[in-house]
């Protein structure tokens, strides 16, 4: 049975954030959509949290450490539809893993519609994780949503060019087509409160139909895969994206695991809620 939390977190999502998703998205919305993620989502930085702000050339985003020096760092990817998502709102997150963690966390303010298009975010993603290649002896990677989508192209784009990958990927509510060629983009339509399924592809994409990975992962190679899990809610509709991706990794070999929490919906770990402390508690297992 879903906690109380939760409860209320579903209905929240059905009454204010699905129903601003049936207007198109036009770039005089996308800062307002920001701002209101940024300020519901706020929390204070722990007092054991150092907070580093890093914008060197083409390498811009938030360190976050504890008091401990780091041989290990966490790559983060925000979602938000290429669009609307920021490294700031999604602070919690990364403060509740980095607690679980103990080692450094870094969160990748890559560019976003209508400032850029594809492939900028996916460029900024590649420096941030070369940036930190030089500083880290070992790279976990993390996203959520259109971030877990950067977080497969990532490993993807460094496999295809023979470059040494990150020791492990975990992905939640990931985006494997920029189309809507699932069913349950249809089937979880009303099933879901978070997202509105079948529409129209995001603006961050000039061709979104186009096979390429690079854009859309399900036209990805996984053989040689690092260890990848997997996870997203029963109730979203990009839960068939979760299921052919893990069907994809296992054709190809790939050491992956599949957690699909009932009754919740897409990125539920964006609420505060226990349903959401024990997802970050498997995922900080996953990667220790």
């Amino acid at each position: 049975m879903l906690s109380k939390e939760a409860q209320e977190a579903i209905a929240f999502s059905r009454k204010f954030i699905k129903p601003s998703q049936k207007f198109s998205l036009t770039p005089d919305i996308v800062p307002h959509a920001r701002k209101e993620a940024d300020e519901g989502n706020a929390v204070e930085t722990p007092a054991d949290i150092q907070l580093e702000t890093i914008s060197e050339n083409a390498v811009k985003g938030e360190l976050y450490r504890l008091q401990e020096a780091s041989e290990s760092v966490l790559l983060f990817m925000h979602g938000g539809a290429y669009a609307t998502g920021s490294v700031k709102s999604r602070r919690g997150i990364c403060f509740k893993l980095l607690k679980r963690l103990g080692y450094d966390i870094f969160s990748v303010d890559y560019e976003q519609w209508p400032e850029a298009r594809h492939p900028k975010a996916h460029e900024d993603v590649k420096v941030a994780y070369e940036w930190l290649e030089k500083r880290y002896q070992k790279i976990y990677v993390f996203g959520e949503s259109a971030g877990a989508t950067l977080a497969l192209t990532l490993v993807l784009d460094r496999k295809a060019n023979d470059l040494p990958l990150p020791e492990k990927v975990s992905v939640f509510s990931p985006v494997i087509s920029q189309l809507s060629i699932l069913p349950s983009e249809f089937t979880h339509s009303e099933r879901d409160p978070m997202l509105i399924g079948a529409g129209e592809p995001v603006p961050y994409f000039d061709e979104p139909e186009k096979r390429d990975p690079m854009i859309s992962p399900i036209y990805g190679n996984f053989s040689g895969f690092p260890k990848l899990q997997i996870n997203c809610g029963s109730e979203e509709v990009k839960l068939d994206h979760a299921k052919v991706l893990y069907t994809l990794c296992q054709q190809a070999g790939a050491d992956v695991t599949l957690d699909i929490w009932n009754d919740l919906f897409h990125v539920f770990i964006l609420f505060d809620m226990p349903e959401t402390e024990r997802a970050l508690d498997k995922i900080a297992d996953f990667f220790k």
